[in-house]
Protein backbone atom coordinates (compact mmCIF):
# COMPACT_ATOMS: atom_id res chain seq x y z
CA UNK A 1 0.00 0.00 0.00
CA UNK A 2 1.28 3.69 -0.98
CA UNK A 3 1.09 6.50 1.40
CA UNK A 4 -0.49 8.52 -1.22
CA UNK A 5 -3.63 6.56 -0.89
CA UNK A 6 -3.74 7.88 2.98
CA UNK A 7 -2.28 10.88 2.86
CA UNK A 8 -3.57 14.75 1.36
CA UNK A 9 -1.42 16.63 -1.08
CA UNK A 10 -0.43 18.73 1.99
CA UNK A 11 0.28 16.20 4.45
CA UNK A 12 2.15 14.37 1.88
CA UNK A 13 4.45 17.24 0.82
CA UNK A 14 5.48 17.89 4.30
CA UNK A 15 6.63 14.02 4.97
CA UNK A 16 8.67 14.35 1.58
CA UNK A 17 10.31 17.63 2.81
CA UNK A 18 10.93 15.98 6.36
CA UNK A 19 12.45 12.84 5.10
CA UNK A 20 14.71 14.87 2.28
CA UNK A 21 15.33 17.64 4.99
CA UNK A 22 16.93 15.16 7.70
CA UNK A 23 19.05 13.45 4.59
CA UNK A 24 20.39 16.71 3.50
CA UNK A 25 21.69 17.53 7.26
CA UNK A 26 22.99 14.22 7.76
CA UNK A 27 24.72 14.92 4.70
CA UNK A 28 26.04 18.06 5.78
CA UNK A 29 27.10 16.83 9.52
CA UNK A 30 28.72 14.12 7.65
CA UNK A 31 30.89 16.37 5.58
CA UNK A 32 31.49 18.68 8.59
CA UNK A 33 29.07 22.13 7.05
CA UNK A 34 27.29 21.78 10.33
CA UNK A 35 28.76 20.92 13.22
CA UNK A 36 26.97 22.62 16.09
CA UNK A 37 23.54 20.97 17.40
CA UNK A 38 22.73 24.88 17.68
CA UNK A 39 23.79 25.22 13.97
CA UNK A 40 21.88 22.15 12.75
CA UNK A 41 18.31 23.29 14.58
CA UNK A 42 18.52 26.78 13.21
CA UNK A 43 19.49 25.38 9.65
CA UNK A 44 16.44 23.28 9.96
CA UNK A 45 13.96 26.17 11.20
CA UNK A 46 14.90 28.18 8.65
CA UNK A 47 14.72 25.59 5.89
CA UNK A 48 11.04 24.51 7.67
CA UNK A 49 9.84 27.97 7.88
CA UNK A 50 10.74 28.87 3.90
CA UNK A 51 9.00 25.83 2.99
CA UNK A 52 5.72 26.32 5.07
CA UNK A 53 5.67 30.13 4.24
CA UNK A 54 3.72 30.23 0.87
CA UNK A 55 1.50 27.16 1.85
CA UNK A 56 -1.90 28.69 2.00
CA UNK A 57 -2.46 27.45 5.30
CA UNK A 58 -3.13 29.12 9.00
CA UNK A 59 -0.66 30.43 10.93
CA UNK A 60 -1.35 28.31 14.03
CA UNK A 61 -0.96 25.14 12.13
CA UNK A 62 2.13 26.76 10.43
CA UNK A 63 3.30 26.70 14.23
CA UNK A 64 2.31 22.91 14.76
CA UNK A 65 3.87 21.89 11.46
CA UNK A 66 6.87 23.74 12.20
CA UNK A 67 6.96 22.03 15.86
CA UNK A 68 6.30 18.66 14.51
CA UNK A 69 8.45 18.61 11.71
CA UNK A 70 11.71 19.86 13.80
CA UNK A 71 11.04 17.03 16.67
CA UNK A 72 10.77 14.51 14.07
CA UNK A 73 14.44 15.76 12.71
CA UNK A 74 15.74 15.70 15.85
CA UNK A 75 14.92 12.52 16.84
CA UNK A 76 15.64 11.40 13.11
CA UNK A 77 19.28 12.68 13.33
CA UNK A 78 19.81 11.68 17.42
CA UNK A 79 22.05 9.07 16.34
CA UNK A 80 24.10 10.58 13.69
CA UNK A 81 24.49 13.44 16.41
CA UNK A 82 26.28 11.01 18.10
CA UNK A 83 28.14 8.98 15.62
CA UNK A 84 29.41 12.13 14.25
CA UNK A 85 30.22 13.75 17.41
CA UNK A 86 28.32 16.79 16.76
CA UNK A 87 29.13 19.56 19.55
CA UNK A 88 26.44 20.96 22.06
CA UNK A 89 26.42 24.21 24.07
CA UNK A 90 25.82 23.85 27.57
CA UNK A 91 24.19 26.65 29.72
CA UNK A 92 25.50 26.80 32.86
Amino acid sequence: MLLEKYCKDTDLMIIQFTIELTKDIHAKISARTLFYEEQVIRYAEKRIRSFLHPLSLKHTLKFVYQSEILQTIRFKLKPTFEQQHVLRCISS
